[in-house]
């Protein structure tokens, strides 16, 4: 562009004003509004908080989030309208509402609103018009209406350039909204309370109505849950459930969607002092869960993948991070922090962070409540305070239930692992023993027999008959058998002969096992060969005279030692080698980071 070409359309802008004659006020109307569409809300939901909210502050019992078509086969709402049995709103007080910056609770922090950009912000959003109906108790209805293309067209400007919204003036409702009413509110009608349309729709998110109420409905239960006890929600006729993403709270959405249950750990309630004079400012409340790996699957045997997954699995997915909310509503989630980055087998694992509305700078949250930006200062604190420790014990549990279930769920139950046949049909091959080994072997088999058989009798309550005929029907005419225990300290693994079974012990309290044997990236075919490497040291451990076998029990526990370090060394290298990755990959491109991680699951 030329400095020529620039400077007359400098010119022709300014001669545009000069016509309209407008006084250059501190904003241009009509590009102003076109503008502040582009505020940055994530989506339809996040935009139609804000009137929630606002209904939630004029203390509404009750919200309806009502849809509107052109004509009864249409699919995608043409309006969406919120109604509230608020307190209402009185004529001239509906003209200040529609304004930006128009409230009555400029910067109040007993609330969640402070600013008075949310009703306009939020609606221009969405569509090109809204309208905002509202009344008080005994009074009648007035509306106020906003049109971006009254304005680009001066139908709200004055002689002198202003833009000027007119009073508000007595009207009747939209005939979808006396349908709501009618349907939904005792009475067919509302004796106080505000309904804000939305008209003109060119960037709803979801635009058929079916997937539109599905997504509302599980945003604002989440968004909400900690607001429910006196403030309901529905949309489109379906009341809106509450969810805690932290599925915690028994009666929510989702909670007992199964017998899998969300385990709680103890809050942590932290006292946030001023800087300078060491007075409260607020606190922060802080809440952890722990899901088990079965968590969001249908088949509790296989993973929470395709139409594996069960409902818990989008707010489980959608919730990943540092679920920050403020005064009970939720605001944003924060998944790259100083503390951590949180991946995507972290979405069982879930942290709630709560803070009072005096600390908001420490957050710095915008206008539009769309995200926050957490000050060093705050994750200074939740650190001394235990969050990074806490994070990492809820991740180990996490990987050792993970290789756990990976490991149960190579075959299905009481079936024989391919190993275990390979073994037995191995074990024609071997030589020939003598009879004073085999002897020997039988009454050691005998012993060991006895004494799992007391073992389990003491751990089960059971008596030592019931024991025995369940160990024979665990062991029947199987010879070789692939077992677990958790030794801490202990070998990597035992082979032992139990009655005419020579049983695999893989100890769960290793790093073998977890890393290796039940990783991540170990599939059941390398695993089922894994235990034939170690049936056949075993086997050579029992068949080993006097000499060899002390030899060899000293062997293995040095081995196992050796092992364990090996492995953590081994670890600690891919681990940040593997965090590298992520933080750059989070860094540039965060939804290419999902797919691969998603296609890596």
């Amino acid at each position: 562009m030329t400095t020529i070409s620039a400077i007359e359309r400098q010119k022709a802008q300014v001669a545009k004003l000069d016509k309209s004659k407008f006084k250059y006020g501190l904003t241009v109307g009509a590009a102003f509004v076109r503008g502040i569409r582009m505020i940055g809300y994530k989506h339809t939901g996040t935009a139609m908080d804000e009137l929630l909210d606002n209904a939630f502050e004029a203390g509404a019992s009750v919200a309806h989030v009502a849809f509107g078509f052109e004509n009864k086969s249409a699919k995608k709402p043409s309006h969406l309208a919120v109604l509230d049995n608020g307190a209402g709103m009185i004529p001239e007080m509906i003209r200040v509402a529609v304004l930006w910056g128009g409230t009555d609770r400029e910067n109040n922090r007993t609330g969640i609103g402070r600013f008075g950009y949310g009703l306009p912000s939020s609606c221009m959003s969405q569509g090109r018009r809204f309208e905002v109906y509202s009344k008080v108790q005994g009074g009648e209805w007035n509306m106020c209406a906003i049109d971006l293309d009254d304005i680009e067209e001066g139908k709200y400007s004055t002689d002198g350039g202003d833009i000027i919204v007119p009073p508000a003036v007595p009207t009747k409702l939209p005939a979808f909204v006396e349908t709501e009413l009618t349907e939904h509110f005792p009475g067919g009608k509302l004796d106080q309370g505000t309904i804000v349309v939305m008209s003109k729709l060119d960037n709803i998110t979801w635009t058929t109505a079916n997937s539109l109420q599905d997504n509302l409905l599980r945003h604002f239960g989440v968004t909400y849950h900690k607001l429910r006890a006196n403030f309901d929600i529905w949309v489109n006729g379906a009341r809106c459930e509450p969810i805690d993403p932290l599925f915690l709270t028994p009666g929510y959405r989702w909670h007992d969607l199964d017998a899998d249950r969300a385990q709680a750990l103890d809050p942590l309630v932290i006292e946030v002092k001023d800087r300078e004079t060491r007075q409260p400012l607020g606190k922060l409340t802080v809440r952890f869960s722990y899901m088990p790996i079965t968590f969001a699957s249908v088949d509790k045997r296989g993973k929470a993948q395709n139409k594996n997954q069960n409902p818990r699995w989008s707010v489980m997915k959608e919730y990943n991070g540092f679920i920050i909310s403020r005064m009970g509503r939720v605001i944003d989630i924060v998944r790259s922090s100083p503390i951590t980055t949180f991946v995507n087998y972290d979405r069982y694992i879930k942290i709630e962070i709560d803070f009072d509305a005096e600390l908001d700078e420490e957050f710095n949250v915008p206008t539009n409540k769309q995200r926050v930006d957490v000050s060093d200062r705050i994750w200074e604190i939740l650190e001394e305070h235990g969050l990074g420790k806490a994070l990492e014990q809820l991740r180990k549990k996490f990987r050792e239930e993970k290789a756990q279930h990976a490991s149960d769920t190579d075959t299905n139950e009481g079936e024989q692992r391919p190993s275990e046949l390979a073994m037995e049909k191995t074990s024609k091959l071997s030589p020939r023993i003598s009879p004073e080994v085999a002897a020997k072997r039988t009454r050691e088999g005998q012993r060991r027999l006895d004494q799992e058989i007391e073992k389990r009798a003491k751990e089960t309550g059971k008596s030592p008959n019931d024991v025995r005929r369940d160990l024979e029907a665990e062991f029947a005419s199987r010879p070789y058998r692939v077992a677990k225990r958790a030794v801490p300290g202990g070998n990597f693994f035992e082979v032992e002969q139990i009655g005419g079974t020579k049983v695999l012990w893989i100890n769960t309290a290793t790093r073998f096992f977890n890393d290796v044997y039940a990783g991540p990236d170990t599939t059941p075919a390398l695993r089922f060969a894994l235990e034939v490497m170690l049936f056949s040291i075993g086997d050579r451990i029992l068949d080993a005279q006097d000499e060899l076998r002390a030899t060899y029990s000293y062997e293995v526990p040095e081995w196992s030692k050796k092992l364990e370090v090996a492995l953590g060394l081994l670890q600690s290298g891919v681990s940040s080698t593997t965090q590298d990755d992520v933080d750059h990959q989070s860094a540039t491109d965060e939804t290419g980071l999902d797919e691969m991680r998603e296609a890596a699951e």
